[in-house]
């Protein structure tokens, strides 16, 4: 990729023709309203969980029912993901930003008012369009500020986007604790209005960065296979086999026929090849494997494990929260901006390598050392340290290998993977582990197991962010 540079500015990525980007009046205020808007989709991803069995008591149903509610949500978030940041290559990413903003706002009021389950559903379905904001921030940064900058920012928002997970259940249970569920969707509304405001004020228009028409069916066939995939995984151990089977395979079948099918348009989606390259694949499945592994031990594992009265630590929902997730997080928000600038100096490769490669023995430590409690507390810590390094990385590599003509692509299609891997990494840590909560579990074996498994699962991730490379030509260090 070209780059440009003048003494007084940061050399920036040269954009693909026909695209117009409006250098911004002030990178900070640029970067903090896109860490807006990546809180703003974090909270409609997290801020309801807590609240569901309120939900499902003022609702008069089943937390199961309300569940479902929730698949939705997810499931729609994946695809949006891909399908809003396939449109914004050919339209303003800021204006598909703030419409996507605006219509989760409209959710989180219907859901707000929820009289009846199937209106608290279509609620949380509108708040889905939320998802899609993150890989249009990464797509804005990559086009609006130098490398040095982006390092920076990209730390910025992964720390934005995953750090305040745990935080942000626990005012989300403060609230529902206190004034019901209702009151979390008014707080996701007020903060999502404040954000359409800051991102319509701060982040500059963007003009189409692909010539000609969106290939819709090759959209249509990528979309359809990663909707059979997620609802396939979603629904493992929860519906019949068969029914899980043939969702995967139709699945795959839709992935073998995109490449057919892109063979076969005069402008498709992506290059051919692209997505058999080594500076694509490799990124999408270290993303998966990196969730699979370390979400589902700091999310799941510990914290359930820590709740149990028989063979955990007999701790409670928030002491559990406030031990092991709280301490993540907080790594999070101060090593991802870190992770950022390192990776900017050094190489995006080497961050993520190191950070897969030195978390192989702190969970190997922990799977031996799950009895102590002391030590699981500094081991999942060095785990969060670990999660930093590698997600920081992860998500600017999506930027940065990016396909020219649909910059937006690969970090929507990334951000789907991370979906998948976390929900592969929470259906085998529950498996393993013999139940889905604390009093379900039988042995701490289960648990120990699923530690052990999760290390072979980043040992993978290592071996597969060995495989990434750049494009040939490409000046900027990855």
């Amino acid at each position: 990729m070209e780059q440009t540079s003048s003494p007084s500015s940061p050399a920036s990525p040269a954009l693909p023709s026909g695209t117009s980007v409006a250098r911004p009046a002030g990178t900070a205020s640029l970067v903090a309203a896109l860490v807006a808007a990546a809180v703003a989709c974090q909270l409609c991803i997290s801020m309801p969980t807590p609240a569901l069995p309120d939900i499902a008591d003022r609702l008069h149903t089943g937390t199961a029912t309300v569940g479902m509610a929730q698949a939705v949500f997810f499931l729609l978030g994946g695809l949006l993901s891909v399908i809003v940041a396939a449109c914004s290559d050919y339209g303003r990413t800021r204006t598909l930003m703030v419409a996507a903003l605006a219509l989760a706002v409209v959710g989180s009021v219907v859901a707000a008012a929820a009289p009846t389950t199937a209106v608290f559903a279509v609620g949380r379905a509108l708040q889905a369009t939320a998802t899609a904001v993150f890989p249009l921030a990464l797509r804005v940064m990559r086009q609006t500020l130098g490398p040095r900058e982006f390092g920076r920012a990209m730390g910025l928002i992964t720390a934005a986007n995953g750090g305040i997970v745990g935080l942000d259940g626990l005012l989300s249970g403060w609230l529902t604790d206190r004034y019901g569920f209702r009151s979390v969707f008014v707080v996701m509304a007020v903060f999502g209005v404040a954000t359409m405001v800051f991102l319509a004020r701060t982040v500059p228009e963007t003009g189409r960065s692909s010539t000609g028409r969106l290939d819709w069916p090759g959209l249509a066939v990528l979309s359809l296979g990663l909707a059979c995939v997620e609802l396939g995984v979603g629904m493992a151990g929860r519906a019949p086999v068969g029914g899980v089977v043939v969702l995967l395979v139709l699945g795959a079948g839709f992935f073998v026929a995109f490449p057919v099918v892109e063979r076969r348009r005069p402008e498709p989606l992506l290059p051919p090849g692209y997505l058999s390259s080594r500076s694509t694949w490799p990124v999408l499945v270290t993303s998966m494997l990196v969730t699979m592994g370390m979400l589902s031990t700091v999310n799941f594992v510990v914290p359930v494990f820590g709740q149990n009265d028989r063979f955990g630590f007999g701790l409670s929902a928030t002491g559990a929260a406030l031990l092991f997730i709280v301490p993540v997080c907080l790594v999070n928000v101060f090593m991802a901006p870190a992770m950022g600038t390192l990776a900017a100096r050094t190489g995006w490769r080497r961050v993520l390598r190191w950070s897969t490669a030195l978390t192989v023995p702190v969970l190997v430590a922990l799977a031996l050392g799950l009895h102590s409690q002391v030590l699981a507390v500094l081991l999942v810590v060095l785990v969060g340290f670990g999660l930093a390094g590698a997600m920081t990385p992860l998500n600017g590599l999506s930027a940065i290998l990016a396909a020219p003509r649909n910059p937006s692509l690969l970090p929507g299609v990334n951000s789907a993977a991370y979906g998948i891997g976390s929900s592969l990494g929470f259906l085998m840590a529950s498996r393993l582990a013999g139940s889905s909560d604390a009093a379900g579990a039988t042995s701490a074996d289960g648990f120990r197991a699923a530690v052990w498994t999760a290390a072979a699962v980043i040992a993978l991730a290592f071996a597969a962010s060995l495989l990434i490379r750049g494009r040939a030509g490409d000046e900027e260090k990855i």
